[in-house]
């Protein structure tokens, strides 16, 4: 078995407000081996970004914190480095590839000298062996006429091409970990399915460690080896990508994976899960998912359920997991 490259233990994000503080990410667990692709799945708001944004120590805004918990990367609690030890460890050690590539590439700056900027920040090389390696990195995603690409702005690229640049400048300094954010939102459907495709290249050819946050279970079920599903700031399963799709042992798994397009006959209404996520000021007491679960009872709204081992690879938070399976409500078909 891979040794593990990532491991994220009772991870807790707060944020303050003018009601107090509240706990937008509530100890999240989950581990990340290598060349392994982990797929952080859930709906907008469920805390997908943040987990990636709080392990690159990269969160959004001043008033959040991480209260409590541990990231070890090969071993080492990175949540003790101050800013100067955490510069060494982005780019370097983990990479990151940003939602929206339009406002995460400078446009006033060619994207050949961004993707430089990285590499003689980290190697000290000169800007002219930065830049022919830039150009090799954008040939290495694809991107036609690298030497020429070296100097144009991200406006003129195309959508897909400005995800490749992003992925080029991620993996300047050779990072072992890349955390892939909704690397396909906004891109058509042949864009998406290249974009997926390198991602897979690039974890055979270098042996990366990937974490795909994304609302897609397509997505996921084309390209991750293990599955997290978020709900409301906390994991409610964890599982083998094979064991979690074709047997899910949560609620809103199970509600997540009915509801994708493809799982209904023609002219078929498609299933949805009743309901809104909360908002982080309002998150319900208990089981986050209670008030939108069919299978909720008194005991789900008052005590939280702990992420526990159903199987050997199979985790889940639903207190009733074990009875659904018996009625054949959860579980495999």
């Amino acid at each position: 078995m891979n040794a593990k490259v990532l491991e994220v233990r009772d991870l807790e994000v707060t944020i303050e407000t003018p009601a107090g503080v509240l706990t937008a990410i509530d100890r999240a667990s989950f581990d990340l081996r290598k060349g392994e692709i982990l797929g952080l799945v859930g709906e907008s708001g469920s805390g997908k970004t943040l987990t990636g944004r709080a392990i690159m120590r990269l969160l959004p805004s001043k008033k959040m914190a991480i209260r409590s918990g541990t990231i070890h990367v090969n071993g080492e609690d990175i949540t003790r480095y101050d800013e100067s030890r955490m510069r060494g460890v982005r780019g370097r050690i983990i990479g990151m590839i940003f939602q929206n590539p339009s406002s995460h590439l400078d446009p006033v700056m060619t994207v050949g000298k961004q993707i430089a900027e990285s590499i003689k920040f980290h190697e000290g090389l000169s800007s002219k062996a930065s830049l022919l390696r830039a150009a090799e990195l954008l040939r290495q995603v694809d991107i036609p006429d690298p030497h020429i690409r070296l100097n144009s702005f991200s406006h003129e690229f195309s959508g897909g091409m400005r995800q490749r640049a992003m992925i080029a400048m991620a993996l300047a300094c050779r990072p072992k970990i890349l955390i892939a954010d909704e690397p396909t939102t906004a891109l058509d459907v042949t864009v998406q399915a290249q974009i997926l495709n390198l991602l897979l290249d690039l974890r055979q050819r270098r042996g990366l460690s990937i974490m795909l946050v994304t609302h897609d279970l397509g997505v996921v079920a084309q390209t991750c080896d293990t599955i997290a599903v978020m709900y409301a700031g906390r994991l409610v399963e964890r599982a083998t990508k094979k064991d979690l799709l074709s047997g899910p042992l949560h609620p809103y798994t199970k509600g997540l994976i009915a509801s994708q397009p493809g799982k209904t006959q023609p002219r078929q209404q498609l299933p949805s899960i009743s309901g809104q996520p909360p908002a982080l000021a309002s998150f319900p007491e208990g089981c986050r998912f209670h008030p939108r679960c069919e299978f909720s009872e008194a005991e789900c709204q008052a005590a939280v359920p702990a992420l526990e081992q159903a199987d050997r690879d199979h985790y889940t938070a639903c207190r009733r997991w074990h009875s659904l399976v018996q009625q054949k409500v959860l579980g495999a078909a």
